[in-house]
């Protein structure tokens, strides 16, 4: 349940998540404050109503006509005659036109100033009205309809039915067009076609005629919960992380543009349905780029760290890579191979010879030189001697005048495995020939060994062959190549879950062909102590094959005899344990790493572990060893007063008795284990006390004394109970004191750690006085140092000495 948590903990935190959640924060606050009002602005003005408005008629009038008093003599008449709901004078009409209410009767449609600060602009149009709360006509101009609307859906300026008041006045249009309309009077040009009405209005009475048309038919609008945008940009984040993480970056970036999209439509469609509907455009699309950013470039950041990071690990464990057997080429093969068998059988020459499949003529390999051109018999023929016997069994034998070199004889080792011929390994020389006849099963483990490996290759191979041959029929799919891969890290992790299970400690590995892959430094420094040849060690410890063999590190435990060899291990599946005594004594312990399949068992590799071995001081039975001190209470100067302070008020409170503490005489700086002293102090006194008669506990002195500092604790035989000569052999051996003393020889044991001396005194019938005295400390005063380094002089100081030249 811990790890779940953790789990989902960590998703929670990834750069992506974050950044989403950062565009969600950021979109609720609306950082862009003004961008965002221009924003509303256009979205309300984009969503204007074209239909004809039936609450408001702009009328329009000329210069002139207002000049001769027209719109005073004949708009109140007007608006009563058309039964009117009112009119707006627009700046400049309403200084000419009139607006007081004094002429009027009470039931008079109300003709109102539009206030200057009424309006509410956005990118230079008129698209809403502030509160007229503080104006004197508020009550007149809610009459109009004109109340606190930041935005609103208003009309479009052709749908606004204009007129001329002079034409209104002429009855050329009827008063009837007024009836029920709010009449929003403004100067516009005179003589122009009734068409063109509308147009020759001067600023801003269009804007304020379409916005008071799109009030009164319910166009008010404002801004939208915080938590809309929010959620949106979550949503869209979301959708963006889902679209990048299974598709790709092109998909999730068509994934933003589809979100920007529908917050633009999803604008439109709100706005034109509910009141609360205009969002922060800007700080949503800031929101959404954030969100973005985090979820492409800082995930892309991330992925290029990881994949940095991995190709460095892949460059670094290239050397430590385990290639599996059937994957290398024969060049590479069949040399290690006889490395391999040079190691686990003694001979001045080995070759190993390949029987291709269908074949009975072979091919020889050797490590160092062409391995055809030392072989005298040219027919190769299996069926023949020495190959086979006689009688055409193949069996381990001794052939002679087989090599170019007629003197050397050659043990001849054929390699089967499940009763087939997987090819030959040949021990050539007088070594291997006395090895052979000394040891003669030590050729045969190693021929067994050697075939399992020749056969696992060869199966590999042909199932490699025969899927390659599939493929080729049906087509190579691209994830046979991570099928592949995996297969072989599978491999690997098993060969080294079987390497950490049977090795002691796992400080040495060997592959299958026994050169050394992994080395810890431990065994390093002991191979360089025995004079072998290590290779520097990689970052990862690892080695390449062939800098170093399992045989050079089994020759460095003996010398070379005959029992140390590689072919031992193979023999054994415990291992062995060799022990070595330079440079200093420790056991080796080898052992080989099989692997089961079908039925066969092979060597997969070896492990090594290099055990120290420390040899125990003898000690007798009847010598007890002493504690050691703690190593972290260094011998250090400090005030013996503060100490014994402390160890009386805390022996005064556990025992809840008197321990009394004369006045300190002195600066008391001593030099000794501050820690061990001051336990030592503080357990004796509370034992002290804790035995002592009441009225007589121990009293504690400390002061300077020619000889350092002394600490004085009076009353020592009263609180012990003992007379002197019973503690005199405490003072004799403190690290066996007496039972009951031994918080006094803890102490004495301190002082003697911290190079004082302890001593016992009878004061006349008035008690025992332990003494202990410790090394007086002089605590380094600090000098004033003048700006060129040296110490400034003093009035009381005098330099001696000659006087450096000037």
């Amino acid at each position: 349940m811990t790890s779940q948590a953790e789990a989902a903990r960590s998703a929670w935190l990834r750069p992506d998540v974050l950044s989403i959640a950062a565009g969600a924060l950021i979109a609720a606050v609306a950082p862009l404050e003004r961008f965002d009002y221009v924003a509303r602005g256009l979205a309300a003005s984009a969503l204007a109503d074209a239909a004809p408005s039936a609450q408001v008629l702009l009328v329009t009038a000329s210069p002139e006509a207002l000049r001769d008093g027209l719109c005073e003599r004949s708009l109140p008449g007007l608006l009563e005659r058309g039964r009117a709901r009112g009119a707006l004078l627009i700046p400049p009409a309403d200084a000419l036109c009139g607006g007081d209410a004094a002429g009027r009767g009470a039931g008079a449609a109300p003709v109102v100033r539009m206030p200057p600060g009424l309006l509410r602009l956005s990118a230079g149009e008129v698209v809403g009205f502030s509160s007229p709360g503080a104006e004197e006509r508020a009550a007149e101009l809610g009459a109009l309809g004109v109340s606190a609307a930041p935005w609103v859906l208003k009309k479009a300026p052709q749908s606004v039915p204009a007129v001329s008041l002079r034409d209104l006045a002429d009855g050329q249009v009827p008063v009837a067009a007024l009836e029920g309309r709010v009449a929003v009077v403004a100067v516009g040009a005179g003589g122009v076609p009734p068409q063109a009405v509308a147009t020759s209005a001067l600023p801003p009475a269009k804007g304020v005629a379409a916005v008071l048309g799109g009030l009164l038919d319910g166009g008010r609008r404002a801004s939208a919960p915080a938590w809309v945008p929010a959620l949106f940009v979550l949503a869209a984040g979301g959708l963006v992380g889902l679209a990048r993480r299974r598709h790709g970056s092109l998909v999730a970036t068509a994934a933003l543009f589809l979100a920007v999209f529908a917050l633009a439509a999803g604008q439109g469609a709100l706005a034109a349905r509910a009141e609360a509907s205009l969002l922060p455009l800007p700080s949503t699309l800031f929101g959404l780029a954030v969100a973005f950013a985090g979820v492409m470039i800082l995930r892309g950041l991330a992925v290029q760290r990881s994949v940095d990071r991995a190709a460095e690990l892949i460059q670094r464990a290239a050397l430590f890579r385990m290639q599996g057997v059937h994957t290398l080429p024969d060049e590479e093969f069949w040399p290690r191979v006889a490395r391999l068998a040079e190691q686990a059988h003694p001979a001045d020459l080995v070759l190993v010879a390949e029987l291709p499949p269908g074949s009975w003529h072979l091919k020889f390999w050797n490590d160092r030189q062409g391995g055809e051109s030392l072989v005298a018999e040219r027919r190769h023929d299996v069926r023949r001697p020495p190959y086979s016997s006689e009688q055409g069994v193949p069996a381990i034998r001794l052939a002679r005048r087989f090599l170019t070199k007629q003197d050397m004889p050659a043990v001849v080792v054929p390699l089967i495995a499940f009763g087939e011929i997987e090819g030959y390994v040949f021990f050539c020389g007088p070594v291997a020939e006395s090895t052979y006849s000394r040891e003669p099963e030590r050729a045969e483990h190693v021929g067994r060994e050697l075939a399992l490996l020749l056969r696992r290759k060869r199966l590999a191979r042909t199932a490699i062959a025969e899927g390659g041959a599939g493929e080729g029929r049906a087509g190579h799919a691209p994830a046979d190549d991570l099928v592949e891969g995996a297969r072989v890290a599978l491999d690997d992790l098993q060969l080294f879950g079987s390497m950490l299970r049977s090795a002691p400690v796992g400080l040495l590995y060997a592959d299958a062909f026994g050169d050394v892959r992994f080395l810890a430094p431990e065994f390093a420094r002991w191979l360089r102590a025995r004079d072998v040849t290590v290779p520097a060690e990689s970052a990862s410890a690892a080695l390449p094959p062939g800098s170093l063999t399992l045989g050079d590190v089994l020759g460095a435990t003996s010398a070379g005899s005959a029992e140390v060899s590689l072919s031992s291990v193979m023999a054994s599946d415990e291992g062995i344990e060799l022990s070595v005594s330079a440079p200093e004594p420790a056991v080796i312990s080898v052992r080989p790493l099989r692997r089961e399949s079908d039925g066969s068992s092979w060597i997969a590799g070896y492990v090594a572990a290099l055990i120290p071995v420390k040899q125990p001081a003898p000690v007798s039975d009847n010598v007890r060893p002493l504690a050691a001190r703690d190593a972290t209470d260094p011998l250090c100067a400090f005030q013996l007063a503060d100490v014994v302070v402390d160890a009386v008020a805390s022996a005064a409170r556990a025992t809840g008795r008197a321990v009394r503490l004369e006045p300190i005489r002195g600066a008391t700086h001593a030099l000794g284990h501050r820690g061990e002293l001051g336990q030592a102090l503080e357990a004796f006194l509370v034992d002290v006390a804790s035995r002592g008669l009441p009225g007589h506990g121990p009293v504690v002195s400390v002061r300077e004394a020619p000889q350092g500092v002394q600490l004085s604790i009076l009353d020592v035989g009263f609180g012990l109970g003992l007379p002197e000569s019973a503690l005199q052999r405490v003072l004799t051996a403190p690290g066996a004191a007496p039972a009951g003393l031994e918080p006094l020889g803890r102490l004495i044991l301190a002082v003697e750690d911290s190079h004082g001396q302890a001593e016992l005194k009878t004061n006349d019938g008035w008690g025992i006085t332990l003494t202990v005295t410790l090394l007086r400390a002089h605590p380094r005063v600090g000098a004033a140092v003048q700006e060129s380094g040296k110490p400034a002089a003093q009035q009381n100081v005098i330099a001696i000495g000659r006087a450096s030249p000037k």
